[in-house]
């Protein structure tokens, strides 16, 4: 507990812009620059043939017109920045490998915070790019806007976040202050159109030593867990004041990081290569989608027998990943 202690105060004393104390969160909207960005991933899905047309104003109708769990399709729609642009491929294989009939949607805009989801939501204003992910494989949407997101499924489950470079170029009290007020709105809103859906606050993991994300540098093994303890404790807070669940793929990092077999490429930049928003290095994208695949269906991801096409990964990385997943989700019981 003391050693715990002691990162989280290492890592306080490294960022300036960390409070050293943690405040109420408040209901008042703040004033917060939106200037910062997060690494723009690599293009990798096609286009839809038929781009979305500029949103008209939404109706106030209730768009969850009957239960999800009518039908056998568990619908996900992921609202966030580039943190939840990865791994829903592996999401749905690893559920289709299982049994389960899973179709993953993200909303997605690089750094894109709660501010500017909110704000783009009132305004409706159709700026992200919507991403589907099924039997058809993943299909790019231009130019949606939330509602026009949201209209596309009866949706089963739902998820918010808030960007990490927001959290971490935004004093503490008034990271919580927006968070508080934002999510709250947007989780109001969404819970008046789908009274009937599940809600999760997606927890974030903490950058590779050795990255450089909007100027902030990651430079030791102590700052890096005081990240990671920050994140866990600001997804825990977001979690009990909206009521939500909390998916723990932050603890499934750490818990990877902590592996002398695996450790080291999840922890440490090399060749330049951007761990954070990972891919066919370390495993990362697939670690999540086990954390997300069993927080969402309740099944065990040990033993699943899908593997990813796009990159490789051995059956001792597998088994470990799967490993630290299911210890993520069984801690928080």
């Amino acid at each position: 507990m003391m050693k715990r202690i002691c990162l989280v105060l290492a890592f306080i004393m490294m960022i300036p812009s960390f409070a050293s104390c943690t405040p109420k969160l408040s209901e008042v909207p703040v004033e917060v620059p939106a200037t910062e960005t997060e690494t723009e991933p690599a293009e990798v899905v096609k286009k839809d043939p038929k781009p979305a047309k500029k949103e008209e104003p939404a109706e106030e109708t209730i768009m969850q017109e009957y239960d999800p769990a009518e039908d056998d399709v568990i619908n996900v729609l992921m609202i966030g920045s580039s943190s939840c642009y990865y791994y829903v491929e592996e999401l749905y294989g690893i559920a289709k490998a299982a049994g389960v009939n899973m179709k993953v949607c993200n909303v997605y805009y690089s750094g894109c915070s709660l501010e500017k989801h909110w704000t783009w939501w009132k305004n409706s204003e159709a700026n992200y790019q919507f991403f589907e992910t099924d039997e058809r494989g993943r299909i790019k949407y231009e130019n949606f806007s939330l509602n026009m997101c949201l209209r596309r499924e009866n949706w089963d489950v739902i998820s918010l976040q808030q960007s990490p470079v927001r959290l971490l170029h935004t004093d503490y009290e008034k990271a919580h202050k927006e968070a508080d007020a934002y999510a709250k709105a947007l989780m109001n809103y969404l819970r008046e159109q789908f009274p009937q859906s599940r809600y999760y606050w997606h927890q974030l993991w903490a950058w590779e030593i050795g990255a450089d994300h909007a100027g902030m540098v990651m430079d030791s093994k102590e700052k890096q867990q005081g990240m990671a303890d920050f994140l866990h404790q600001f997804a825990t807070e977001m979690s009990e004041m909206l009521g939500v669940e909390r998916v723990p793929t932050g603890d499934a990092w750490q818990l990877v990081r902590h592996n002398p077999v695996i450790g080291e490429v999840l922890c440490e930049r090399t060749n330049k290569n951007d761990h954070y928003h990972d891919g066919d290095v370390g495993g990362g994208q697939y670690l999540n989608a086990c954390v997300w695949f069993e927080k969402l269906t309740g099944k065990s991801c040990i033993g699943n027998t899908w593997r990813p096409d796009d990159y490789k990964l051995s059956e001792e990385k597998i088994a470990l990943l799967q490993q630290a997943a299911h210890q993520a989700v069984a801690d928080m019981q």
